[in-house]
């Protein structure tokens, strides 16, 4: 009994880690297939679209995709492996880390570009995602 038990969170594990690999970072709208993988892509689109604004919370997210906070939070912990904030900081830095690769302007302007306020927070949140702070990215890109 403890073997399957333990193939079955292999397997949910590998899921969370192709969620987070593929649709979070590299999305592709054609060969979506499943209903976490339409899911993921939905709560994607809404947060691209205002990745920008600081204010963009849980609590909009839930109105955005029709159902509750708490929906929200077991759905994509239970795909992702990670909660609606961290989903919502994941994107912030990885397009930040995008703009840093393309040169699109100053630290600081980056930061607030992907709906961060706080600088030492914006840097703290990309060591934690890259193990690098924002300037070293910068200098091993060169």
């Amino acid at each position: 009994m403890s073997l399957k038990v333990q193939n079955i969170l292999a397997r949910r594990e590998r899921l969370q880690q192709k969620m987070r690999n593929e649709l979070l970072a590299h999305p592709n709208p054609g060969k979506v297939t499943s209903q976490e993988d339409r899911f993921v892509l939905r709560l994607r689109e809404i947060v691209q679209r205002h990745l920008g604004d600081a204010d963009l919370s849980v609590e909009f997210l839930s109105k955005e995709m029709g159902m509750s906070r708490v929906q929200l939070y077991r759905k994509l912990l239970g795909v992702t492996g990670l909660s609606a904030s961290e989903f919502i900081r994941n994107m912030r830095v990885h397009k930040a880390a995008g703009l840093l690769k393309n040169d699109w302007g100053r630290i600081s302007d980056i930061a607030y570009e992907v709906g961060f306020n706080n600088l030492s927070y914006f840097t703290k949140c990309f060591k934690a995602q890259y193990g690098k702070t924002p300037s070293e990215f910068l200098k091993s890109l060169q």
